[in-house]
């Protein structure tokens, strides 16, 4: 057993320019002071990564890597994140993904996977148990996601036990909105690393393992983790979302009036009642689905016989997907909003990031500042589900005006001459959640390193138990919850788990797992490490206050109906308070006083 309980204490570093993979030791010391997975990724690009190289450069890396607690009997335990730097936002960026790939990659012998260089012929790794080799994927570039799956795991011996993460053609045409698909739909969504890559020209990784993942007190760690499935049986929202999934959501974030709609020009879709949990769970849903060692399953698989379309069977959509491909753009079909699901997850690029892309190509379209003449013929308009599907397949495959849009809603316009329409932070689009109906996110958004996500600060509960159109004060929840959820993020923990793990629980946990002594404080400080961290790579990048700033739609353009109606973020005064109770300065740059504090 490894030293730290929970890790192999194995790292495999994979050159991709000269054809070799190397095996080293897990950095203990390292893992003390950073946990694993989103901090370890931190870790090791501040490390290796110079600052201002070009993302599609060979000198980009991807960094694999899992918490302690994956692959454990820990609840929710199946979170594996990938860093690197984002073609979207040329700033720091990582994903997760849930599913099974992490913990297979700890049974194959690994805490984590470092992808360098760049090969000369599209190729494939293959991690069997300890032993890893480069194979030819020629045979399936170009494949689309369950296609390439298919193939690889027929020539490794069709077992089913092999877990893989690809790309499809969106990734090898640099689509710069393309992620990383594991189990054919199980996506690290966010930041582009997809088009990542692709640039390095590998199209997969194939994992396969059998080792033991040790804890050091596996007693306690059985009690905590039997403790949290029973919180969750009796937890109301982790029951809705095992009976619905995550659209468990539509119907409260639509009727509070800050949903996404129609390019955020509202935050109520009036056809929002045709996309609710229940109702999806009647039209379309069919089976649960679980990750690796979770007890809500609160993935769905959806299924429309199509008389345009055929049979469309696909794990999904999202509560993300929902708001950004229906909602937004105005598209009630589950019929359409399933299709569009299928294309992203076929040739594998980000549904969040298409649907705000396409919503704002909507919204230009509607106002005349593009016709038709651009968009090779298509009626670009609101509520046009088959243009929204002619349009996605499109930017698959990087065709007409689809090529345009797949270099993501920032660069798009600003070619088409209308930035003030793109709903973004520092090039990546906003989530579902309008930020004038739920006014810490808008913080959330705008100091997320990596640029308009969520889930780097999920305030939303809080503040609707709360006062959620308050502005002065939400500095300090939004810095608590971005600590917690980093925390949770390199725990290599789902963040369903934050309905079932407070604080001292999850420091039990760890505690179970690893061996190691942590008190509340040291976890949050921990954290808070990270953070400072993931700041300081992006200050190097050049990065500052200018650049934590909503679009003007946000802070200008009054919320026109709904619970929200009449909201607007005064944002500049939050900002100031959140830079302060962070200990940074005015221009967002930690102090050194508080960089010494967390010894980095």
């Amino acid at each position: 057993m490894a030293k730290i309980g929970g890790i192999t204490g194995k790292i495999l570093r994979v050159n991709l320019t000269a054809g070799t993979t190397s095996v080293e030791n897990t950095p203990e010391e390292v893992i003390k002071k950073f946990l694993g997975a989103r901090g370890l990724g931190a870790y090791y690009f501040d490390k290796e990564v110079t600052p201002k190289i070009e993302p599609f450069s060979a000198d980009n890396k991807l960094y694999f890597m899992t918490g302690p607690t994956a692959a454990t009997l820990a609840p929710g335990n199946n979170k594996v994140t990938v860093t690197f730097k984002s073609p979207l936002t040329n700033s720091y960026s990582w994903a997760l993904c849930g599913g099974f790939f992490g913990p297979e990659m700890k049974f194959a012998g690994y805490d984590g996977i470092i992808i360098e260089g760049k090969s000369e012929k599209p190729v494939y790794l293959w991690v069997d148990n300890g032993k890893a080799e480069l194979k030819s994927a020629e045979k399936v570039w170009g494949k689309i996601i369950p296609d390439t799956e298919h193939a690889i795991r027929k020539e490794l011996g069709q077992d089913e036990t092999i877990k893989m993460v690809c790309i499809g053609p969106a990734g090898e045409k640099l689509n710069r909105m393309a992620c990383i698909t594991s189990d054919c739909y199980r996506e690290f969504g966010r930041g582009g690393g997809g088009a990542i890559m692709g640039s390095k020209n590998l199209k997969a990784i194939a994992v396969r393992g059998a080792h033991d993942i040790d804890s050091v007190y596996p007693q306690k760690l059985k009690e905590l983790t039997l403790e949290a499935n029973e919180i969750l049986k009796g937890h109301p929202k982790a029951q809705a979302r095992r009976k619905y999934g995550t659209n468990e959501m539509v119907e409260g974030i639509n009727n509070l009036g800050f949903w996404s709609t129609r390019n955020f020009t509202t935050g109520h879709f009036e056809e929002g009642h045709k996309l609710t949990g229940p109702k999806m769970k009647e039209e379309v849903l069919i089976s649960d689905v679980s990750c690796y060692g979770c007890s809500i399953s609160c993935s769905k698989y959806s299924l429309v016989n199509s008389k345009t379309y055929g049979k469309i069977l696909l794990e999904g959509p999202e509560f993300e997907t929902v708001g950004l491909l229906g909602a937004n753009c105005g598209v009630s079909s589950l019929e359409y909003i399933l299709k569009a699901t299928e294309i992203c997850d076929h040739y594998g690029f980000d549904t969040i990031s298409a649907g705000a892309t396409v919503s704002f190509a909507m919204e230009c379209f509607e106002k005349g500042i593009i016709t038709t003449a651009d968009t090779d013929g298509i009626e670009l308009k609101f509520g046009n589900g088959a243009a929204l599907v002619q349009i996605l397949e499109k930017i698959a495959k990087r065709e007409g005006f689809g090529d345009l849009l797949a270099e993501g809603v920032k660069i798009a316009s600003e070619k088409i001459g209308a930035p003030e329409l793109a709903m973004h932070i520092k090039g990546l689009p906003f989530a579902t959640y309008d930020p004038r109906g739920c006014k810490g996110m808008a913080l959330t958004y705008a100091t997320s390193p990596k640029g308009a996500h969520h889930m780097v600060s999920p305030t939303m509960g809080p503040e609707i138990a709360g006062d959620r159109f308050a502005e002065e004060g939400k500095a300090p929840l939004v810095k608590e919850t971005q600590i917690f959820m980093s925390i949770v993020d390199s725990m290599a923990l789902c963040a369903s788990m934050r309905f079932a793990l407070s604080l001292e629980k999850q420091v039990k946990l760890y505690e179970a797992v690893t061996g190691l002594q942590f008190t509340n404080e040291d976890l949050m400080k921990t954290g808070e490490r990270i953070l400072n961290l993931e700041r300081m790579i992006n200050v190097k990048e050049g990065f500052s206050r200018k650049d934590d700033k909503l679009p003007e739609r946000f802070t200008k353009e009054p919320m026109p109906e709904g619970l929200a109606k009449g909201q607007t973020v005064n944002f500049e005064p939050m900002l100031d308070e959140f830079y302060a109770v962070m200990g940074w300065t005015k221009d967002g740059v930690p102090t050194p006083e508080k960089l010494k504090d967390l010894g980095i």
